[in-house]
């Protein structure tokens, strides 16, 4: 069983994962501006990889090894 902060950060991950698909729509229907889009989706990948992180994925190192 997982403990309470791993359970909130796989439904913190859930949620902002979904948010980029629905900013990608709401961007190719024309709701959210290139700019606006680009702004929110950046801000929804930044708290994806930060709730990994504290699902204990190695994300800064995964992101070492490609560049």
């Amino acid at each position: 069983m997982m403990d309470i902060t791993k359970v909130v950060a796989k439904m913190r991950f859930k949620y902002h994962t979904n948010m980029l698909d629905v900013c990608n729509v709401a961007n190719q229907i024309g709701l959210l501006k290139d700019k606006k889009a680009e702004e929110k989706m950046k801000n929804h990948t930044m708290q994806s990889l930060d709730c990994l992180e504290r699902l204990g994925y190695d994300v800064k190192g995964y992101s070492n090894q490609k560049e």
